[in-house]
C-alpha cells in the first residue's frame, strides 16, 4: 500500500469519526429539550412555577452534560479532556480587542462586560412588557443557576468540538464552525435573548468563547464570560411580573 493510499485512508477515518463524534454531540444537545418538558426531577420549593422549573431544569441537565463529557474522552484519545482547566492566559486574534490583538488575562474581562451590557440591554426590553416584581430569594438562586447553566452549556457546546477540532484536525476552523452553528441553532428556540436575534448572537458568542478555548488551551474564560452573561438573563427572567 502506497504512502500517498495510507493518507488517504487515515483521512477518511478522521472525518467519518467527526461525523459521527458532531452528531452523537447534536443529540446530547438535543436532550435538553427534553429535559425542559420532562425534567429529572420535580422540586417546588418557590411559589413561582417558572423558578421551580428553571431549578428542575438546570439540575437535569447536569447529566446531560456529564454524558458529553464521556463521549468526548471516549472519542478525543489523544486530548482527552486537556481543555477542562482554569487555564487563562494567551494571545488574543488580531480582529476583535485591541488592534494588535490583546491578550486574554487583561482584556478578557472587557469584552465580557461589553457583551454583558448588550445581553443584558436585549433580554431587559425583551421582559419589559410584563413588568417586575425582584425577590430576595429569586435574586439569590441568580449566581448558582447562572454557574450551572454556564458549565453546562460550555461542557456540551464548546468543549466536545474544540477539543475534537485539535484531535482530529490541523485546523480551529471544525471548532469555531461547530460552536457557533449549534450553539446559534439552540438558542433561536431558548430563554433570552431568543428568535432569529438570539440565534445571531448565541452564534457569536459561541465563536468568541470557542476562540477563548483555543487561545488559552483553558476553560476559563468560556466559562466565566459565560457566567457573567446568564446573570442579568436570569435577573429578569426569574423576577418578572406573575401572570394575573
Amino acid at each position: 500500500m502506497s504512502e500517498e493510499v495510507r493518507v488517504e485512508g487515515g483521512r477518511a477515518k478522521r472525518f467519518v469519526r467527526l461525523g459521527v463524534f458532531s452528531i452523537l454531540v447534536v443529540l446530547i444537545a438535543g436532550l435538553l429539550f427534553v429535559v425542559v418538558e420532562d425534567p429529572l426531577f420535580g422540586f417546588g420549593p418557590f411559589e413561582s412555577e417558572f423558578v421551580n422549573r428553571m431549578l428542575d431544569y438546570q439540575l437535569s441537565a447536569l447529566p446531560v452534560a456529564g454524558l458529553a463529557l464521556l463521549v468526548t474522552f471516549v472519542f478525543a484519545g489523544r486530548v482527552g479532556l486537556r481543555y477542562l482547566n482554569l487555564g487563562r492566559t494567551g494571545a488574543m486574534r488580531p480582529f476583535f480587542a485591541q488592534s494588535g490583538g490583546g491578550r486574554w488575562e487583561s482584556d478578557g474581562w472587557v469584552l465580557g462586560l461589553i457583551m454583558v451590557a448588550i445581553v443584558g440591554t436585549v433580554t431587559f426590553f425583551q421582559f419589559l412588557p410584563g413588568g417586575f416584581t425582584f425577590h430576595w430569594a429569586y435574586l439569590a438562586l441568580v449566581i448558582p443557576l447562572a454557574a450551572m447553566n454556564a458549565f453546562t452549556e460550555e461542557v456540551i457546546f464548546r468543549l466536545p468540538f474544540v477539543t475534537m477540532g485539535d484531535n482530529d484536525t490541523n485546523s480551529r476552523t471544525y471548532g469555531l464552525v461547530m460552536s457557533s452553528a449549534v450553539f446559534g441553532a439552540y438558542h433561536y428556540w431558548g430563554l433570552a435573548p431568543n428568535g432569529l436575534v438570539g440565534a445571531i448572537m448565541s452564534a457569536f458568542l459561541g465563536f468568541v468563547l470557542a476562540k477563548s478555548m483555543q487561545e488559552t488551551r483553558g476553560f476559563f474564560w468560556a466559562f466565566a464570560i459565560h457566567l457573567a452573561l446568564d446573570v442579568p438573563i436570569l435577573v429578569f427572567a426569574l423576577n418578572q411580573t406573575p401572570s394575573p
